[in-house]
């Protein structure tokens, strides 16, 4: 066998390694894929079996009140916590003093005044009726023998 045949007969054994090994790749590709997938599938549905996915500040406090109706007080402090901070991502005071007020219902102190902190750093200007909500809340906290949190609109 001349050296040249070695060369070529040497390449052929690689490519055909080479071609193995790439089908295996692809196979074990596939097979993660599949498992990926089937690992979406079973995580939505147990997800939605237990906690349905709100959309909105709105959605949240809608379920947090089912399950305050419920007598679920867990589950209604955790909705109630997910719209408050969904609220403060969207810049909504009326979301942020909503779910402030379900936490006076829960006698939560500590989180209507980082809720009524987050009203005022957000900088929104407040309607009449929501200044007047803000105002009973402080109101709640000074009955509670609570200071309510000071935070300095940004100007």
């Amino acid at each position: 066998m001349t050296q040249l045949d070695a060369i070529t007969q040497g390449h052929r054994g690689r490519t055909a390694a080479a071609s193995r090994s790439g089908a295996a790749v692809a196979i074990l590709l596939a097979l993660m894929a599949i498992a990926a997938l089937a690992e979406v599938l079973a995580g939505r549905s147990a997800i939605s079996a237990e906690a349905p996915r709100v959309s909105s500040w709105e959605r949240a406090l809608q379920i947090g009140d089912e399950a305050l109706g419920r007598g679920d007080a867990s589950a209604a402090r955790r909705s109630y916590l997910a719209a408050l901070f969904r609220a403060r991502g969207e810049r909504s005071l009326p979301g942020v003093i909503g779910a402030a007020e379900r936490f006076t219902v829960l006698g939560d102190r500590e989180v209507v005044g980082h809720a009524l902190g987050m009203a005022a750093s957000l900088g929104v200007a407040a309607g009449e009726g929501e200044t007047h909500r803000l105002q009973a809340l402080r109101d709640q906290l000074r009955a509670w023998g609570t200071p309510p949190l000071t935070v300095s609109a940004p100007r």
